[in-house]
């Protein structure tokens, strides 16, 4: 007997064994706001995250200051900064969708290839 689907339902969060947990508490954008915390030892300090509809806030363990935007096939569309050890994003994160694809491959920088004429396209 495969130990697989119990172990699957035990590792899972106590909202994700409603049916409809999917659609108000998922990982793009989550309905209900999602806080997780994790207490630090001696290797690693205290961090937290906070995930609520388009914001997307955790800590870092690093000291610095960022700020970015992306149009990603693989990460979603977001702009996001990192203030101090603070990283926070705005927009819909961790998604695939056909036209992310196919805008990614229209944006990306294409190689310059020779034709049968010997021209670069």
């Amino acid at each position: 007997m495969s130990e697989g689907p119990v172990r699957e339902k035990m590792n899972k969060y106590w909202w994700e064994n409603y049916p409809l947990h999917q659609i108000w508490c998922n990982d793009a954008c989550p309905l209900v706001p999602r806080f997780e915390y994790r207490p630090g030892n001696e290797y690693n300090a205290n961090n937290w995250s906070l995930h609520w509809l388009l914001l997307h806030c955790w800590t870092v363990e690093q000291f610095t200051l960022f700020v970015d935007a992306e149009i990603s096939a693989h990460d979603g569309i977001y702009v996001g900064c990192i203030i101090f050890y603070l990283r926070i994003i705005v927009g819909v994160r961790h998604t695939w969708y056909q036209w992310q694809g196919k805008l990614a491959r229209l944006l990306r920088r294409k190689p310059a290839l020779k034709n049968g004429e010997g021209e670069y396209n």
